[in-house]
């Protein structure tokens, strides 16, 4: 049966390259001035100043026309101010975030491409298997997909977020990059054929996602054969302060707890973050994986030296504790984060 033809939507150059397909049905999908439309399922796919939006359902935190709303504010700002000033100008408009953790987050988003080189070299092996189409799902401001854009032919970034991919353009302005493929959708109703991608990065954003075994069963089948998925996520019983809540043992608390306790004291929402342990995560990676190898995670050391000298002494203690074989099987269990690493099973020769 031949694709459907019709008019094209106005599409940022990078995702003109691409062949989209339904997230629902994985059929073919028809195109006109301003939506790609799937027949069989009589849904409307639009398109928002170049990004197509493919979600099923919204992000956690606003709903589509919230998010709507706050995508214009940064496109009106998108412009005329750099990155760092982009985002404190964007935090001020949220009505959910204390102040204090506005300002952490501004500032752990200038950091970020610092901890995506430290990605970018393990789903890499250092740079020696460069893939030819690579895509970050949760790329949020694009910490990881700017490195990946110095080196990656066919880098694609993913969010659930129409207003972070828009705030990610920033980025990609700044260093002087051409801005790479930018796609809203649902991690767990990916609108790409399958083997599409020969490496796949999710970097905090495991714990974010409404159904991690589906999104593990999407991974798995947009996936080359050859391929790999790199998972950063954190632990819930690690022994450092929660990333999202800045507090102590958040994670040693009921589901029910965590969220009063992060209310009580942040003033945040804690409702739409589920902290896997060890023993979880393995057991949902692997249902839909064979080859699954969960790592203690590290810290790149153009990170580590901006933070306090208490910390970075830690850090230190840490990195020498993790070389020992057997401390290194009991952090897997109070460590801050782990770096997962899912590839799929050789096929066998005959």
């Amino acid at each position: 049966m031949e694709k459907p033809v019709g008019l094209a939507p106005a599409l940022l150059p990078a995702n003109q390259k691409l062949d989209f397909v339904c997230p629902l049905c994985k059929g073919a999908l028809s195109t006109s001035s301003t939506h790609f439309q799937c027949l069989p399922c009589e849904r409307d796919y639009p398109v928002e100043s170049g990004i197509p939006d493919f979600r099923v359902f919204p992000d956690p935190y606003l709903t589509f026309t919230e998010d709507h709303d706050r995508t214009q504010i940064v496109l009106e700002a998108l412009d005329r101010l750099p990155l760092r000033e982009l985002l404190t100008y964007y935090w001020s408009y949220s009505d959910v975030t204390p102040p204090l953790l506005r300002a952490k987050f501004v500032e752990n988003a200038m950091q970020g491409e610092a901890r995506g080189q430290r990605l970018f070299d393990l789903v890499t092996e250092q740079g020696t298997k460069l893939p030819k189409r690579l895509v970050d799902i949760g790329c949020g401001t694009g910490n990881f997909l700017a490195i990946a854009a110095r080196h990656v032919e066919q880098p694609i970034g993913v969010d659930i977020a129409m207003r972070w991919l828009h705030l990610s353009r920033r980025r990609f302005l700044d260093d002087g990059l051409e801005v790479p493929a930018l796609v809203c959708c649902c991690a767990e109703y990916l609108p790409f054929k399958p083997e599409s991608f020969d490496a796949v990065v999710i970097a905090s954003t495991f714990e974010f996602l409404r159904s991690p075994e589906e999104s593990l069963i999407e991974l798995k089948r947009t996936l080359d054969a050859d391929g790999r998925c790199l998972i950063n996520t954190v632990n819930r019983f690690s022994l450092a302060k929660n990333p999202y809540a800045h507090l102590w043992g958040v994670g040693f608390l009921p589901k029910s707890w965590q969220v009063a306790y992060v209310r009580k004291r942040r003033d945040a929402s804690f409702e739409n973050i589920t902290l896997f342990s060890y023993s979880r995560l393995k057991k949902i990676a692997n249902q839909s994986f064979c080859n699954v190898d969960i790592a203690l995670a590290d810290i790149s050391d153009n990170t580590l030296i901006t933070l306090p000298a208490r910390t970075q002494f830690l850090v230190k203690v840490y990195r020498l504790l993790k070389n020992l074989p057997v401390i290194r099987q009991l952090l897997k269990q109070v460590a801050p984060e782990w770096d997962m690493t899912l590839a799929r099973p050789k096929p066998k020769s005959t």
